[in-house]
């Protein structure tokens, strides 16, 4: 690299360092020469890491080292030359199944801009926020006991990190006010609606409520979620009245809906609704929840598709959030007597 491509590759950085908006003055310098020890990792254990990603990035990679050398207990892989991210680990040198997700729609992994990462540590998952947005999940497949260190691989420079106890997921301090999204009655949304999404309700959710999803499924669907559910945070785990689930490539079952709620700790008895959905892979679809005086209802166009008792009160719905392989086109909320 000459001495001008340099100076620009300085300037370039700094302006990158100068628009983060997640600067952590807690955090130090780490060593991406070698593994970094860590303090013992226990349910609300926390590890940030901060770094720039170069204009020429092809990919990186932060690993939570075990004890046994070659075993990965998390291995969090961001690959820009391919527009999606790994999750793995690995046992006796030995990679398990991977896990996908492609960041399409979420500006977490740009090149030529700082990134910042979280990985936090619930009873039986690392949830991974990028940006303070909830990116995505991986179970234990390693007793967090076993993790001992950290590591840095790849396209990620001037890196830091710290490690700290959070109680609140994602970290309420980071969350940024821009990114709220509000729908009220009568007031539809129709922009900023990528998934994942969560939306505030800001209408009492009562007997007559109707919420209108408008979207498009993808071409290769394999689930969505929507969930009507009390607070935004993903821990504590929220309160959800109502969790809809439809399945569309599980083995070899024929489509269908699962409703369920989450209250106490835990989840409650499943219902599924199985028989023909109408939904089509790349098709535009209406889906609309009415509340009812004794349970939602559910419909896909001008068929109602599934119902589901309330046992909780619909009052307690202040957050929507909606996830999984679709496109929002709109968001609409009515009240009909």
């Amino acid at each position: 690299m000459s001495v001008h491509q340099t100076e620009i590759f300085v300037q370039t950085k700094e302006n990158a360092l100068r628009e983060f908006s997640f600067v952590d003055e807690e955090t130090v310098p780490l060593n991406a020469s070698k593994p970094v020890p860590l303090q013992p990792l226990k349910p609300t254990s926390a590890v940030v890491v901060t770094g720039y990603v170069p204009p020429n990035a092809l990919r990186f990679s932060v690993n939570l080292l075990c004890k046994t050398t070659g075993n990965i207990a998390l291995h969090f892989n961001a690959r820009l030359d391919r527009g999606y991210v790994v999750r793995n680990s690995k046992f006796r040198g030995c990679w398990e199944e991977e896990e996908t997700c492609s960041p399409a729609g979420h500006t977490a992994f740009r090149r030529n801009s700082y990134v910042h990462i979280l990985i936090f540590c619930t009873a039986n998952e690392y949830q991974i926020a990028v940006n303070a947005e909830h990116f995505c999940a991986f179970a234990y497949r390693t007793p967090l006991e076993d993790v001992m260190y950290l590591e840095i691989n790849g396209s990620l420079e001037d890196t830091r990190f710290r490690q700290f106890e959070l109680f609140v997921y994602p970290d309420p301090k980071l969350c940024r006010p821009s990114n709220v999204l509000s729908l009220k009655i009568d007031r539809p949304l129709v922009e900023f609606l990528d998934i994942p999404i969560t939306v505030d309700i800001e209408n009492e959710f009562k007997t007559g409520t109707r919420l209108f999803i408008a979207g498009r499924l993808k071409l290769l669907p394999h689930s969505f979620y929507v969930n009507l559910q009390k607070g935004k945070a993903v821990y504590p785990h929220p309160t959800i009245a109502l969790h809809l689930n439809p399945r569309f490539l599980y083995g070899s079952s024929a489509p269908y809906v699962v409703m369920n709620c989450w209250s106490n700790g835990s989840w409650g008895r499943e219902e599924r609704h199985s028989g023909h959905l109408s939904w089509m892979p790349g098709r535009d679809f209406l889906l609309t929840i009415r509340c009812e005086i004794e349970a939602y209802t559910i419909w896909l166009g001008e068929k109602m598709i599934g119902e589901f008792k309330h046992r909780l009160q619909p009052t307690i719905i202040d957050t929507l959030k909606i996830s999984g392989d679709i496109v929002l086109h709109d968001l609409a909320m009515i009240y009909s007597n």
